[in-house]
Parts: structure tokens; C-alpha cells; sequence
């Protein structure tokens, strides 16, 4: 009842109310939050450091929006991150920062035909957090190929990220954008889409060892277990934790802070905010973990990342930050034992 009243009242605000508001919650609330590990501090980084920081990028293209419940273009967002990838792996570049790009598996194609999909299960009708009630799931693929429908498909992203001064992780973000909860995924429908994605991705020579779910709802893991996966980013009640292994034996990464202009706060305040965020993985021996869409607004890919990864590598030249992506932090504890 408090937070439906709260709730109720705080949609009625003014954008920058929301922002002072939101500013003042976040203050009392003690964020960001860290969850303990008992895992030697020693152990924890390749190289003594100790704190880290990993960044995962939601590569989706037009698939994220296609059963959107907002007003979205799927294209419009499309070509947004194709203008802003450039200009992202130029960021990682120049800070020598690698990132994980949780790729959507159809990008991977150069094309497709009217039947190149017919061999996967459906996922069935739902209404949640996107709203998929009629039609088939693949209704939106035009079956055509990169270059007349660069929304649908993206080789030649795949290419340059993988052309990068910088190494990057080429992760999975599902074959299609599914809803993988194991309310609505049967888990036949996201063993096609892992198996998809794992065919698409190994005809580059990439294996994928990394999961970012679609829409951040998970589901399915003892499928992501048989399908060789290592470590999945989850939103958790803590902002910071070193990664730690679930019930089924699989790593989790908390997701921490998203770059996006979420509220109407200064440049300065969001600097400072990650700032905080990066300071205390160091000082409790966590990792940070920032996230993105590659369709990022242009104000925080001007005016917020690059000060936020400057400061990341000054860090890392310190000492004390290990910077890098999903599945070397899971190769490192594996590796390491623990």
C-alpha cells in the first residue's frame, strides 16, 4: 500500500522533482550495496588487484523492440546503435577497456531465407514484459540479409568489433530476444535459441561463454549449464559482489549501474555516482558491473562514459582496478578454484 501511494505520487512530479527525489532515496538507501565473499582477496584478480569492474553491452539491434509495450521504432533503434558503435569501440579503444558484447544470434547472419528458422520451437504467447499475443515470433524477420535490412542482421558490427584494437568477449543475449522466464520459456524453446545462437556464433569461430537475458529477466539456467555457458549478469538485490556460483554450479555477475540518462541529473552527478560505485569495489574487493545498450543516448555517450572510463583506467593503472569482461572473469575463478 506505501509504495503503491508513493508510487502514485511520484509519477505526478516534475521530471526534475523526480530527479531530487530520486537523488535523495538513493542517499538514505546507503547504495550501493555489497554483498561479502569469503574468497581470499589475494585470489580474487590475475593481478593483485583489488577491485574489478566489467561492462556489458546489450548488442539486440530492431529485435529488442518488435513486441515493445512503448512507442519504439525497432529501426530507429537499430540504425541508433549502428551510428553509436563506432564511436563506443573508439571509447574502448582509447581506454583500452574490453567489454562483453551480448549479442542478439541472428546478428551473426549475413542472411536468412523464409525457412531458415522453421527447425525452432515457438516460444507461446504472453503478456509480461513485452507483449507477444498473436502471429509468430519471427514474424518481424524480413528473410533477407544484411544489406537490404541492416536492422535484422549485423556481420559487418560483428566484424568491426572483432577488428578492435581492444579485445572484446562476444557474448549471448538469446538468438532471437526471447522472454526466457520459466513461467513463459518452455525450456525446449530456449534450448533452440541457445543451440542457434552457439551455430550462428561458431561459424566466426566464437564460443560463447557468457549470458545477458533479455529484458534482465532470467530463466532457464540448467539449460545455459548443458549449453556449456559460464556466468550470467542478474540483477540482485546487491549492486556489488564478487561473482559467485548459483545452485546449479553456474557464475553470477550482478548487474550494478546502466549508462542512461535515466533521470535528469547532472553530468557531474552521474560521474560521481560511478565514480562512488568503483571506488568501494576496490575497497571491499567486488566487482562493479556497468551495462549498456549500444543505442545509449547521445548526452551520456558525450558527456558520462568517457569521463566514467578515464577514471576506470587511471584506477586500473593504479593497481588497484581489474578491468575486463564476463568470461575472463569466469576463466579467472574457475582457473583459480574457486
Amino acid at each position: 500500500m506505501i509504495k503503491q501511494i508513493y508510487n502514485r505520487i511520484y509519477n505526478q512530479l516534475s521530471a526534475k522533482q523526480k530527479a531530487d527525489v530520486s537523488k535523495f532515496v538513493i542517499a538514505l538507501s546507503g547504495k550501493p550495496h555489497v554483498k561479502r565473499s569469503s574468497i581470499q582477496p589475494v585470489k580474487k584478480f590475475p593481478s593483485l588487484q583489488t577491485g574489478g569492474l566489467i561492462i556489458s553491452a546489450d548488442f539486440e539491434m530492431a529485435w529488442a523492440f518488435r513486441y515493445s509495450k512503448r512507442n519504439v521504432n525497432p529501426i530507429t533503434m537499430a540504425d541508433l546503435e549502428r551510428e553509436n558503435i563506432p564511436i563506443l569501440l573508439s571509447l574502448f579503444d582509447e581506454y583500452a577497456i574490453p567489454i562483453t558484447w551480448a549479442t542478439v544470434g541472428h546478428l551473426f547472419l549475413e542472411s536468412c531465407s523464409e525457412t531458415s528458422h522453421d527447425w525452432m520451437r515457438r516460444i507461446p504467447y504472453f503478456d509480461h514484459h513485452w507483449k507477444y499475443t498473436s502471429g509468430d515470433w519471427f514474424d518481424a524477420d524480413p528473410h533477407t540479409g544484411y544489406q537490404q535490412d541492416s536492422a535484422w542482421y549485423a556481420p559487418d558490427m560483428i566484424e568491426m568489433i572483432l577488428k578492435a584494437a581492444v579485445r572484446h568477449e562476444i557474448g549471448c543475449h538469446t538468438y532471437s530476444h526471447i522472454l526466457c522466464s520459466d513461467q513463459y520459456c518452455p525450456s525446449g524453446v530456449f534450448e533452440d535459441e541457445l543451440k542457434a545462437c552457439k551455430q550462428a556464433a561458431g561459424r566466426w569461430g566464437i564460443q560463447l561463454k557468457s549470458m545477458v537475458f533479455p529484458g534482465g529477466i532470467p530463466g532457464n539456467k540448467s539449460i545455459l549449464k548443458q549449453q556449456g555457458i559460464l556466468i550470467y549478469r542478474e540483477k540482485t538485490k546487491y549492486d556489488l559482489a564478487y561473482p559467485y556460483h548459483d545452485d546449479l554450479g553456474l557464475l553470477v555477475t550482478p548487474s550494478t549501474m546502466g549508462f542512461a540518462r535515466s533521470y535528469e541529473w547532472s553530468a557531474d552527478y552521474y560521474l560521481n555516482r560511478f565514480r562512488k560505485i568503483i571506488d568501494k569495489a576496490i575497497a571491499t574487493n567486488s566487482v562493479a558491473h556497468f551495462w549498456l545498450h549500444p543505442s545509449v543516448d547521445k548526452w551520456t555517450l558525450k558527456y558520462v562514459m568517457p569521463d566514467v572510463l578515464k577514471y576506470s583506467a587511471e584506477k586500473r593503472e593504479e593497481g588497484g582496478l581489474w578491468i575486463g569482461s564476463m568470461a575472463q572473469m569466469a576463466e579467472h575463478i574457475n582457473f583459480s578454484g574457486d
